[in-house]
């Protein structure tokens, strides 16, 4: 990237995180979803979306580094890399979907918001409830007034910090009367969950310390987090196999 030499990667890629949740926030969320529709007519394997907003008709897919190693494509891979992103696009159109692509390595955020901005437009025209059109014109907003304030991809810095506040809002321990918070769910190893904030992972190691049951769970997108089950209980979700 041009000017994000100064940023992580993981920066970037959780600065975005931050912008789209700041611009869709109170708006219903589905996470790294696979549509049964969203096939790659070329090898028929399924694509994924990162985020989908259902009751606007728009999803979000990230593109760009997002790994721990940064591999060189060859030139086929690249092509098929066109080819697979080209059908995510046309097969969402097709299926009255909006697709956002947030690609990670841009250096020009106005560019992209602009981007976003445009898609949401596009969307409004599809929607026909009151509620969702509201919805919509807010988040453009949002994207407006972001636009604004994120010239470069350096004032990203600030969205990045962000969002590691939200993840560590939502693991702060809340008050209770007992020693011991009540678990209903059985968590085991290898088991496949889904957090709203985190998206979709895999419990490694589940261990019990007495006070409480920790999950070591390793998320595709937010990576290896360790959650206190009787703070998480009520939001994860079993994923079947």
């Amino acid at each position: 990237m041009a000017e994000s030499g100064k940023l992580a990667e993981w920066q970037v890629n959780n600065a975005w995180r931050e912008i789209i949740t700041r611009i869709f926030e109170e708006v219903e969320t589905e996470f790294n979803i696979w549509p049964e529709w969203l096939v790659n007519p070329a090898t028929n394997r399924p694509l994924k979306l990162d985020l989908h907003y259902p009751q606007l008709g728009v999803a979000v897919r990230f593109e760009g580094v997002q790994g721990k190693r940064k591999l060189r494509l060859s030139l086929e891979e690249e092509a098929q890399q066109a080819v697979r992103e080209r059908a995510r696009q046309e097969l969402c159109r097709a299926n009255g979907v909006e697709l956002i692509v947030v690609d990670l390595a841009a250096d020009d955020p106005p560019a992209l918001l602009r981007e976003v901005d445009v898609c949401l437009s596009r969307a409004k025209e599809r929607v026909t409830s009151k509620k969702a059109k509201a919805q919509i014109k807010q988040a453009r907003a949002v994207a407006a007034e972001l636009a604004r304030r994120v010239k470069q991809v350096r004032g990203l810095r600030l969205y990045a910090d962000l969002w590691n506040d939200r993840q560590h809002r939502l693991a702060e321990p809340q008050q209770s009367t007992s020693s011991r918070p009540p678990v209903n769910m059985q968590f085991e190893e290898e088991m496949l969950v889904e957090h709203p904030a985190f998206g979709q992972g895999i419990i490694l190691t589940v261990t019990d310390k007495g006070d409480d049951i920790f999950l070591r769970v390793d998320f595709v997108m937010a990576g290896v987090k360790v959650l206190a089950a009787s703070l998480v209980a009520d939001k994860l979700r079993v994923k079947s196999k």
